[in-house]
């Protein structure tokens, strides 16, 4: 249904008008209650987040590769990866990456994880936690090149 569903813009904005709640579920593998107690600024996120697939027939083939990756995953040399790397999840993630992503982080060197409890795919609830450890991770980054 998913691939059907991401071959056409029509349907998949359908689904957005019409069955909104099991677009959260199946696409971004996040519990749909979570955003009842969502902040509004946390609900506007996630509606951006939706709304931003479309045109989702552009994204399909991508899309369908990234499905594809994920069902025969091998083993990646990840420790000798040597950029700053945070690798987050929640424990409700649909998709269920959360083991993987605590042994993803703990491969790669320096690699910081931030797990929660609760949050889905979206990280529902925890979008400024996530948005907060990326900007110092980047802080570096953004240095005049004398000071690194």
């Amino acid at each position: 249904m998913m691939m059907r569903l991401i071959a056409s813009d029509f349907l998949f904005w359908s689904a957005l008008h019409l069955a909104r709640d099991e677009v959260i579920k199946e696409v971004l593998a996040t519990p749909p209650e979570l955003l009842a107690h969502a902040s509004s600024q946390e609900r506007a996120r996630v509606d951006a987040m939706l709304d931003n697939i479309l045109p989702v027939s552009l994204r399909a083939e991508g899309l369908r590769s990234n499905s594809d990756v994920g069902k025969q995953l091998s083993p990646s040399p990840l420790e000798s990866i040597r950029a700053q790397t945070m690798v987050s999840s929640a424990r409700d993630d649909l998709y269920g990456s959360y083991a993987s992503a605590q042994y993803t982080a703990g491969q790669i060197p320096g690699a910081r994880f931030i797990g929660f409890d609760d949050g889905g795919h979206a990280w529902v609830g925890h979008g400024d936690e996530v948005r907060a450890v990326i900007v110092e991770l980047l802080q570096p980054l953004n240095r005049p090149s004398s000071t690194r």
